[in-house]
């Protein structure tokens, strides 16, 4: 495995997805703009915030498994947060500061936790049509990018990616910091990325065409059956670019993302028929 993980470890364990979580839930208010991470700010939503996702890392450490997670700033980008209810607070650089604290909450006799300090896409993560181009978004996630460098967590993550040149972008930025850092996209079943690039093509491009390449890949948003499927494609035509894939972050429905982007609610399935 790559070196933010232990090559030890058979797996490691993701949580879910706190964005779509947190956005639904009746009890709290996230920030139009920032959504959940405004949350650190105040006791009160700070310790909700803390509480709902030590509902995923508490299952790490009962079973004793290795978990990756992230900061709540997959929408915190330097537009948005100027936009937001905590527009001039360095929303990322104290997102990284409260995640270091909740895993300092489990003592220094915690099995792992990797904390990755996320970064999503400039428009919406299923419409490619809104990426920007690799110049746009290399001065786009810059200033995000840079600040949450400064939080000096284990690596840095892009999530959700929907396109080439956004990706590229800020892969960019990503080497520029000198750290770790992972890409993650939504895939088709037929193993394109949503703007159509072949997986297997993207990865070449990017290990070959930046600075310094990812540590390695992952797929998120979408349900098992699709990445197997999109798997099997990428394995066939680029053999050795499948071997940078290492993981997924599923969906519990394998609906495409044009058919989820119209749900009012999240699809879901039960666990005995998602495992």
């Amino acid at each position: 495995m790559a070196c933010i993980f232990d090559e030890s470890w058979p797996f490691v364990l993701g949580q879910g997805s706190m964005y779509e979580r947190l956005r639904r839930d009746t009890r709290i208010e996230v920030d139009p703009h920032i959504f959940h991470a405004a949350l650190i700010y105040g006791d009160a939503e700070r310790d909700f915030l803390a509480t709902t996702l030590k509902e995923y890392l508490d299952i790490g450490q009962q079973y004793g498994l290795p978990m990756f997670t992230c900061t709540p700033t997959w929408r915190a980008s330097a537009e948005r947060v100027a936009l937001s209810r905590c527009s001039g607070l360095a929303v990322n650089r104290d997102a990284a500061d409260f995640m270091k604290s909740v895993r300092a909450s489990y003592g220094e006799a915690a099995h792992p936790i990797v904390l990755s300090a996320l970064v999503g896409p400039k428009g919406d993560a299923y419409k490619p049509d809104e990426a920007p181009d690799r110049d746009a978004a290399r001065r786009f996630h810059a200033p995000q990018i840079m600040e949450l460098a400064a939080g000096e967590l284990d690596c840095l993550e892009g999530k959700t990616l929907p396109s080439l040149d956004e990706a590229l972008g800020m892969s960019d930025v990503f080497s520029e910091t000198g750290q770790p850092y992972t890409l993650s996209f939504v895939l088709r079943p037929d193993g394109t990325i949503l703007d159509g690039t072949p997986f297997g093509e993207v990865i070449d491009r990017i290990d070959n065409g930046v600075a310094r390449a990812p540590e390695f890949y992952l797929v998120n948003c979408v349900h098992a059956s699709v990445y197997q499927a999109a798997y099997q494609v990428i394995r066939r035509s680029h053999p050795e670019q499948a071997s940078r894939l290492i993981g997924l972050e599923a969906n519990t429905s394998a609906l495409s993302p044009e058919e989820l982007d119209a749900l009012e609610d999240v699809a879901e399935e039960s666990p005995e028929k998602f495992g």
